[in-house]
């Protein structure tokens, strides 16, 4: 049986954690660090900066927002620079493909609330610029584009602008933490395919950060994709979960038709209670080798943990830079 998998991970909080808690992207006691990712096949990751909460989870204020965003922004930068011998900065499709060249773990860049760029579509060709492939709308708070899950508000008129230039760009964008309501407004506009980056089934685990079964449907319809959550609340109501659970969201979404448009986004360093088992990055390993000991076959996992992953981003990823 297969020991190591490749892994193209769609969410995880590690790189502000790295600069509020002043640790080394190489070795730490989070759940990501380098050496720990060098333990997979190949190990690819969107790093989410989400900078729109203080310490106790409140909304900051718009400009303590963007400050904080540019800050921690510049210490992952720095800690790219120290680690280039064996990670790659992906801004398009030909970076992807040098990884594989080089042997290097990819990393991308995704925006988990505007409220870092005012929410300004005038400001997307400079996120772009900036590195960045993917954002979301909101995240729990409503914001001059959108409401969050949990609540009845679209998307507003400044919304749709930032979706259409932001699609224009080749940025996708990221549907986790978006109201219905605002998911179906996207819907009706949406020139592109789009990703729930960390969102699970709501037919397995009733949240609203989850997703409905008509949601994911059209998701896949739109040739997008949904990455699996591994916070425990968001895999099973009782909020603690273990493997087996993890496998009711899979079965579930594959029922659905979502061979092809399956991944997975484990919300590493952005949550507090994983599954029993899954203490860090390492653990896809053994996640996968759990997965076909219960009957998913290799080709199977390897496609959620990966190959979905890495199709989509080589046929929607634009390959030139803007401006390039």
């Amino acid at each position: 049986m297969r020991e190591r998998f490749p892994v193209f991970d769609l969410h995880c909080d590690t790189a502000v954690e790295l600069s509020r808690q002043k640790k080394s992207w190489a070795a730490n006691d989070l759940h990501i660090d380098l050496e720990r990712a060098d333990k997979l096949l190949t190990h690819h990751q969107f790093y989410a900066f989400c900078c729109v909460f203080g310490e106790e989870g409140l909304p900051l204020p718009a400009a303590l927002a963007q400050a904080r965003f540019y800050s921690e922004l510049s210490d992952f930068y720095t800690q790219l620079e120290q680690n280039k011998d064996r990670t790659k900065l992906c801004r398009n499709m030909e970076d992807l493909v040098e990884t594989a060249r080089e042997g290097k773990q990819g990393v991308f860049l995704s925006l988990e609330g505007p409220e870092a760029i005012g929410c300004d579509p005038g400001r997307l060709e400079e996120l772009k610029e900036l590195g960045f492939l993917m954002t979301t709308l909101t995240w729990n708070y409503p914001n001059a584009l959108a409401g969050p899950h949990g609540t009845d508000q679209g998307l507003t008129s400044q919304g749709k602008a930032f979706v259409r230039r932001a699609q224009e760009l080749g940025i996708v964008i990221d549907v986790s933490h978006l109201s219905e309501k605002a998911f179906w407004d996207l819907i009706d506009i949406t020139a592109a395919p789009i990703v729930a980056s960390h969102s699970n089934s709501r037919a397995v685990c009733d949240h609203t950060r989850n997703l409905t079964d008509k949601q994911f449907k059209v998701i896949c319809n739109l040739g997008g994709l949904v990455g699996l959550n591994l916070y425990a609340p968001f895999l099973n109501e009782s909020g603690k979960a273990d493997f087996s659970d993890v496998k009711r969201h899979i079965d579930h979404f594959l029922e659905l038709g979502g061979k092809h448009h399956l991944a997975v986004g484990g919300d590493l360093d952005g949550c507090d209670a994983l599954p029993t088992g899954f203490t860090g990055v390492q653990n896809w390993n053994d996640l996968g080798r759990w997965l076909m000991q219960q009957g998913l076959d290799e080709p199977t996992v390897c496609s959620i943990f990966n190959n979905n992953a890495v199709m989509f981003a080589m046929k929607h990823l634009q390959q030139k830079r803007v401006g390039g």
